[in-house]
């Protein structure tokens, strides 16, 4: 089976937003560049770089510096599977960095983003050779039309799309909204998992937190999303979708676990002692993770890893793959689980 980098990501540049039409222009994303008195060049600041997307305004950071511009932008595909191919890659599942911040309101500014987003992504699988799989972006704020949406992650799924990205807040609704329920239907029709990265698509939730309360933007959110669709049984009512938990580290997880199960538990439901694999539950875990006390609270059955590749911060283990899978720190069983069989059944990728 193929060695799966769970987590990996794009950097979005000014490319990703030439599939809009001559009539979406308008919505188009804008670079706006902040002055330095040092003059450095374009990609040296990041942090003097800013999306201009309607009236709001996001910092270009988490940029990863240690690899080749060229390579980490997708401006050199070949090359991108070159570092895969040193670093024992078979497969990257590629998300976006822009959309892990909110980024609009607007139903129809998100369809034109989304849709030239997900084509850059269905032209750089294409050009991969299958390699470098991907989780579609789905425009949320259009799921009063399910129709709209279902066909955008059609199109996703038959262009190399193997999840549905989300996140722990979205449209102001947490995950376990009905509201969402008609893109559940649609992963679970298509074959797609929901998959929760850290991020968040509120603007109330989001600016409420200075930057230096990052854990509370990003990554609780997905430790929230785990617990509330546990809680509210979400899992029995698709009983054909897959969902992961991705870029929060794993550590949590028996914590949650036990507090779902008193919580079905205060309902008067009985739980199994097999809730993680009957709810298809994936977590990806990180090197900050201490593992062998992870296995022995849940098991490998549910364990995927990733990379962070293309990014700057302390998830990022570039050479993850190629450690766990030849250091031998780990049984030999768990470690082709966490690196090819788990994230296969999560992406199903074969």
């Amino acid at each position: 089976m193929p060695r799966i980098d769970a987590d990996a990501h794009v950097i979005e540049t000014p490319k990703t937003w030439s599939y809009m039409t001559e009539a979406e222009q308008e919505f188009r994303p804008q670079i706006f560049v902040r002055d330095t008195e040092d003059g450095a060049p374009y990609r040296a600041n990041q942090r003097n770089e800013f999306w201009k997307i309607g009236d709001h305004f996001q910092t270009k950071t988490n940029v990863s510096r240690d690899i080749d511009p060229e390579v980490r932008d997708m401006e050199n595909i070949a090359g991108r599977i070159d570092h895969m191919n040193e670093t024992d890659v078979d497969v990257q599942v590629l998300f976006p960095t822009l959309f892990l911040r909110p980024v609009t309101t607007e139903f129809d500014r998100e369809m034109a983003i989304v849709k030239s987003y997900n084509r850059w992504l269905a032209d750089i699988w294409k050009q991969s050779g299958g390699r470098l799989r991907w989780v579609a972006l789905p425009p949320l704020f259009s799921l009063v039309d399910p129709g709209r949406v279902r066909a955008e992650m059609e199109f996703a799924k038959a262009h190399g799309a193997c999840g549905i990205f989300m996140r722990g807040f979205e449209c102001e609704r947490f995950t376990n909204d009905r509201y969402f329920f008609p893109l559940f239907e649609i992963g679970q029709d298509l074959d797609m998992p929901m998959c929760y990265h850290a991020g968040n698509n509120s603007f109330a939730n989001h600016d409420s937190y200075s930057r230096d309360l990052g854990i509370m933007i990003f990554k609780f959110p997905v430790m929230g999303a785990f617990l509330y669709l546990l809680g509210d049984e979400i899992p029995k009512r698709f009983p054909g979708l897959r969902f992961a938990f991705v870029e929060a580290s794993a550590e949590w997880v028996p914590y949650m676990l036990n507090e779902a199960r008193m919580r079905l538990q205060a309902k008067g439901i009985k739980v199994s002692d097999t809730l993680l694999n009957d709810s298809r539950f994936y977590i990806t875990t990180q090197k900050s993770d201490h593992l062998h006390w992870l296995i022995d609270n849940i098991g490998d059955d549910n364990l995927i890893v990733g990379t962070d590749y293309g990014h700057n911060d302390v998830a990022v283990e570039i050479e993850i793959i190629q450690r766990m899978g030849a250091d031998g720190s780990l049984p030999e069983s768990s470690a082709r689980k966490i690196l090819e069989s788990n994230p296969a059944t999560l992406y199903a990728i074969s």
